[in-house]
């Protein structure tokens, strides 16, 4: 394990690093993104989606992120690794990998019905179409449980995927080191992430001002061109994640450089 501390500029570099990986191949980093965001975001929150489907997707996401991390991890190491190939590594540990997606659903189902007060009181005052500033101080408290609760669960699942898959930790292991990891390296991450957060806010309000002055020619061009900046935001936003996940797993549990060569 690295024993580099945590730094601003270790942060920075793990976005730099980001940049620097993802214009290398921006098709294919877009295309996992858009495969993940499909999986773990759309299909769950469609209509009438049935319960087991749902259930599946979570026991599975951390097989996907494992899976995700291992090609991020091969193009900064410069292999051409089949997708197949990442596969086969991981499976011995696939059984570990969807017991870590049942302690999630778990801990989501606790959080869910420990919330699930506010979440009706919620839902009651937007479906009773009330005043604005009365469904934001029913959100407050919702909104707040869910940071408190689910920062944790982000913490325990942030590094454990890829050291059940890859070094072979069992799930309570993976659990505790992403926990103490993702600890020791707070403020490292929290400035990765709010780097990465003020990147995409700075893109999309220049691309708003261009949709703004669009809109003044065409309102149904500026309306697809609003569609494909929130859904290419997604994308970039996501796939970017990725890249600092792996990045920070190499700082954390590797001796190496911050930067990829």
């Amino acid at each position: 394990m690295s024993e580099h501390p945590s730094s601003v500029k270790t942060g920075l570099s793990w976005v730099t690093g980001s940049l620097q990986i993802f214009l290398l191949s921006p098709n294919k980093w877009l295309l996992l993104a858009l495969v993940y965001v499909v999986i773990f975001v759309v299909l769950p929150s469609l209509p009438h989606m049935p319960v087991l489907v749902a259930l599946l997707v979570i026991l599975f996401w951390p097989c996907f992120i494992a899976l995700a991390i291992g090609i991020y991890r091969e193009a900064d190491q410069g292999r051409d690794t089949k997708l197949a190939d990442l596969f086969q590594q991981i499976k011995p540990r696939m059984g570990m990998l969807i017991a870590l997606g049942g302690v999630c659903l778990v801990y989501g189902i606790l959080v869910g019905m420990f919330t699930s007060g506010d979440t009706h009181a919620l839902s009651e005052l937007i479906n009773q179409k009330a005043d604005p500033k009365q469904i934001l101080t029913q959100a407050m408290p919702l909104m707040t449980k869910a940071l408190l609760f689910f920062t944790p669960l982000l913490m325990a699942t942030w590094f454990s995927p890829m050291l059940i898959a890859y070094q072979e930790f069992s799930v309570l292991e993976a659990i505790k080191h992403s926990l103490w990891a993702s600890w020791r390296n707070l403020v490292t991450l929290g400035v990765a992430w709010l780097a990465l957060t003020l990147a995409l806010i700075v893109v999309m309000l220049v691309m708003g001002v261009v949709v703004g002055l669009v809109a003044t020619i065409s309102q149904v061009l500026s309306t697809i061109l609003m569609i494909l900046l929130i859904l290419g935001s997604l994308l970039v936003g996501t796939s970017f994640m990725f890249a600092i996940q792996y990045f920070s797993y190499r700082h954390v549990y590797y001796q190496q450089p911050d930067m990829i060569e």
